[in-house]
């Protein structure tokens, strides 16, 4: 094979489209949850470096190497491909092309773009796995999988002092990234049946002067009891799913500001836009129906606790949060939506504790089950975000690969 030494040409408009607001979200990302992402950070995250920034995720998240290459006995050598190898090699020109020309990209593809640079990936790409493609440091010949290999080696070994990627990694550490992948993809398949979703958020519990009173088994069955019967109740007619994470406060009120409490409820439903607008008020009403599930009807004067509960839609309809994820998100608004995700990540944190008397393999966050309703061709075209730019399109293209009649 000769290999012909020309610049990879690089696309200035990338042109592959992508639904999710969180394609395959690795959250070792996720600038805007906490601060305004800088120019240098990725534009959109629907753009194809997201792709690269998954690559290296996956890279970073494993030990092996993209190949094992053994020689035989004549010296030829056998490869046989590992999961990076199988998954991405093919793609890694694809990559290189994808970077504009003279950018300096932030984080995971900031990291790839100079690891290329000094294996000299731009001016000698990859070919067959097989092939000859340079000689090594130490004048050995290097096929492509060894090549491959030597990538994923720099990019481990620079990951470690490389400062963009500092907050990408602590964050995979600090948060469930497989748990937030899934609520995002929850989050995805709603949008593809609802044009517009209402965001409720509210906190449940019990004040701090009761918090000693409340085991794990009375507050699991309040809980439980809310999901299951709030059906039942008016406020929960236009419904589509729901978000709650479990978390164990201090009972103290002399601690936390005097707002200490034991356990306590993170809480996000969602309605249909189309039918139900005011979220303070189903914010109101799913706080009153939470005081009917703490205390039922005949329950005795005497044994009745109090009810604790904050109205998160209220706070943000004064414009108290930096980042408003609740209230009416429309599917095609790019940034509410990832406002939205952001409303959920301290869910996923992995210091959410539950204290000790749990019984093993409870889970501290629970969401809805996802039923896909019958797909309507009728109505308004669907916008989606693709290259920052809103494009109108069938609704069927909004469901690749599904027929639904």
């Amino acid at each position: 094979m000769t290999i012909i030494n020309n610049r990879i040409a690089t696309l200035t408009i990338p042109t592959i489209p992508v639904k999710s607001a969180f394609p395959t979200l690795s959250k070792g990302l996720l600038p805007s949850a906490f601060n305004l992402p800088e120019s240098s950070y990725y534009q959109s995250l629907r753009e194809p470096l997201w792709d690269i920034h998954e690559f290296v995720r996956q890279v970073l998240s494993k030990e092996a190497p993209g190949f094992y290459v053994t020689v035989k006995k004549n010296g030829d050598k056998r490869i046989e491909a590992l999961a990076l190898g199988e998954r991405f090699y093919h793609l890694i020109n694809n990559f290189m092309g994808r970077i504009p020309e003279g950018s300096q990209p932030a984080g995971f593809v900031g990291l790839f773009r100079d690891c290329c640079i000094e294996l000299r990936l731009f001016c000698n790409p990859f070919g067959n796995t097989g092939d000859f493609h340079r000689l090594s440091i130490y004048g050995k010949a290097m096929n492509g999988a060894e090549l491959f290999n030597a990538l994923l080696e720099l990019i481990r070994r620079r990951a470690q002092s490389d400062k963009r990627c500092e907050r990408y990694l602590n964050f995979a550490h600090d948060y469930d990234i497989d748990e937030l992948k899934g609520i995002v993809k929850y989050f995805d398949d709603l949008f593809l049946d609802y044009s517009k979703i209402l965001v409720v958020r509210v906190d449940l519990g019990y004040p701090a002067d009761e918090a000693d009173k409340i085991n794990f088994e009375r507050a699991h069955r309040d809980i439980q009891r809310f999901i299951n019967h709030r059906q039942w109740y008016a406020c929960f007619q236009h419904s589509v799913g729901y978000v709650i994470g479990r978390e164990r406060g201090t009972g103290s009120v002399n601690e936390n500001g005097g707002n200490g409490r034991g356990y306590h409820f993170h809480c996000l439903f969602l309605f249909d836009g189309q039918k139900v607008d005011d979220d303070v008020e189903l914010a109101n009403k799913t706080v009153d129906f939470w005081g009917r599930i703490v205390n039922p009807r005949g329950t005795p004067e005497g044994e009745r606790i109090k009810a604790w509960n904050f109205n998160c839609n209220l706070k943000a309809r004064n414009s108290e949060y930096r980042y408003n994820g609740i209230g009416m998100v429309q599917q095609s608004d790019e940034l509410k939506r990832w406002h939205m995700i952001s409303a959920v990540i301290y869910l996923t944190k992995r210091t959410q504790g539950l204290g000790d008397d749990v019984p093993p393999g409870t889970r501290s966050l629970t969401k809805g089950q996802y039923k896909p309703r019958m797909f309507e061709r009728r109505g308004r075209p669907r916008q989606i975000m693709i290259q920052r730019e809103k494009v109108t399109v069938p609704r069927s293209a909004c469901r690749p690969g599904e027929n639904r009649h």
